[in-house]
């Protein structure tokens, strides 16, 4: 189990790939060409109504646009996102029809206070107080609270994540894997629960089906670094060494945030090239690890007054090992 702290001092140097470089190249190229393009067919087209012709170009793509990025979500989650649009769709046409800047406020504004009050009404107020309460460390009244937003619905299953959340923090793992996994039967496809689930059998020293639940939430989520990172501990845990160098190298090629995670990602990935014999980028490795020196009480802190649980041994070690290396 780990904590979340201050954001890194340093990072590591974080590497473009050719295929990303092209991409963010070519496609600002391409987007204005297309938009050259339609906008040369609709002059000619409908020279007449080339303001209307254009609007109404810009919406439906807008449409189109907030179709694609909801493409995973529910049904209902979709149909509630097109209703919410629409008035900003709306007002941005007539805006541009118009020549007015009015209309287009207006529209976008009815937009945001729907969004508002789909917030504000979807979401159990117990839930929010319950969420608050626990960000706080009072666990004992988030877990009563969120029981009650349970019983009012459900159906929410950012409640059941919540609860799993507070029973980890509280070292009840069956409750807590219980929980992740009510809330993964109403919401499949949330990555954070897959990632709770996962955090559950890692501090259980169930490595196996800690690795499977982190693959499934980057399955959901293929660039959450942290994610990685976590596979890539399950992976060395289990002596799969470049399975593990795999997956730590990558999560340092992202954003890991934390100080502490990008010292433990290259500490592990250290450990796992020296298993497969490969010294020289060990080496290597081990020198970049010196940048995140200040990363080492941090490691420690998160590790000390925590109550004993079957991952804990195994953390205490590497940060033994670990202290050695700055020596």
């Amino acid at each position: 189990m780990s904590n979340s702290t201050s954001k890194p001092n340093g990072r590591s140097a974080h590497s473009i790939s050719k295929k990303e470089l092209r991409a963010s190249l070519i496609l600002p190229i391409v987007i204005t060409i297309i938009i050259w393009v339609v906008g040369v067919l609709l002059y000619v087209v409908t020279p007449s109504e080339f303001n209307t012709a254009v609007a109404i170009f810009i919406s439906l793509a807008l449409l189109a646009f907030l179709l694609y990025w909801t493409r995973t979500a529910e049904k209902r989650l979709r149909m509630t996102a097109v209703v919410i649009a629409i008035p900003a769709l709306i007002g941005i046409s007539l805006g541009m029809i118009q020549g007015s800047t009015s209309t287009t406020l207006i529209g976008i504004g009815i937009t945001f206070l729907l969004l508002f009050l789909y917030r504000t009404f979807n979401t159990p107020i117990s839930y929010r107080v319950a969420f608050r309460r626990f960000r706080a460390g009072d666990t004992t009244t988030a877990l009563d609270l969120v029981n009650k937003a349970i019983d009012a619905r459900p159906d929410f299953w950012e409640s059941y994540q919540l609860r799993a959340l507070i029973y980890l923090t509280e070292m009840d793992f069956s409750r807590a894997e219980r929980s992740a996994k009510e809330a993964i039967a109403r919401k499949p496809n949330a990555h954070p629960v897959y990632n709770t689930l996962g955090q559950v059998y890692l501090a259980e020293a169930k490595f196996t089906q800690a690795q499977e639940a982190f693959a499934q939430a980057l399955a959901l989520e293929p660039s959450n670094a942290l994610y990685r990172y976590h596979l890539g501990l399950c992976q060395f845990r289990q002596k799969e060494s470049r399975e593990a160098a795999g997956s730590f190298l990558e999560a340092i090629s992202s954003s890991l945030r934390f100080l502490e995670y990008e010292l433990q990602a290259h500490y592990y990935l250290w450990r796992s090239l020296m298993e497969l014999g490969e010294d020289e980028q060990a080496k290597t490795v081990q020198e970049k690890m010196q940048a995140f020196a200040e990363g080492v009480p941090l490691v420690q802190e998160q590790l000390s007054n925590q109550p004993d649980y079957p991952h804990l041994p195994y953390l205490q070690a590497d940060a033994a090992d670990l202290s050695k290396q700055f020596e």
